[in-house]
């Protein structure tokens, strides 16, 4: 079966022949023999053309973030994409929540309960296979409550960060 996909912005043609956990796949003219089990809700174990890999997987709205050796790729269904643009592009990738793309620990949280944020700020920084990421305030508004400590482990979808946010009238004045 022929898949159109958005890898990092980028059109890829995906033919591929999915079976009981293996996938055999032609991407250009590159095969791909692969065979997977799902660790966890977001940790799938694949082994392509013999050599095993661990993959993070975190579902957005538009798509999935994937990590793979330290590396994110974002993946979206081109066909879907096409189908659906009549949406706003400004609204895609953005999140409206405080949480991790994949099992990390939070190594700074940079704000208080009652801080004010902007849309964009730094509020945590969490580390997941010797890489740190920032992870931003989605919109402005005021912390109303820290639901973790330097040192958790936490997972994709935990809300790190409770911000309430501000009404539209008063982000604009």
């Amino acid at each position: 079966m022929e898949y159109n996909l958005n890898i990092d912005e980028e059109k890829v043609l995906v033919d591929a022949l999915i079976s009981e956990q293996k996938i055999e796949a032609k991407i250009g003219d590159d095969d791909y023999n692969i065979s997977f089990s799902s660790i966890s809700d977001n940790q799938i174990y694949l082994v392509v053309n013999g050599q095993g890999v661990n993959a993070y997987v975190c579902d957005t709205e538009d798509g999935k973030t994937i990590i793979i050796d330290g590396r994110a790729f974002f993946v979206q269904d081109a066909d879907l994409l096409e189908q659906n643009s009549t949406r706003k592009k400004t609204a895609l990738n953005k999140p409206s929540e405080v949480t991790p793309p994949m099992p990390a620990v939070v190594i700074v949280v940079s704000v208080k309960t009652g801080d004010r944020v902007e849309s964009g700020q730094g509020v945590v920084v969490v580390s997941a296979m010797k890489m740190e990421t920032t992870l931003f305030a989605p919109y402005a508004g005021i912390v109303k409550k820290i639901n973790v400590n330097e040192g958790d482990k936490v997972m994709p979808g935990d809300i790190l960060v409770d911000i309430e946010k501000e009404e539209e009238t008063l982000a604009e004045s």
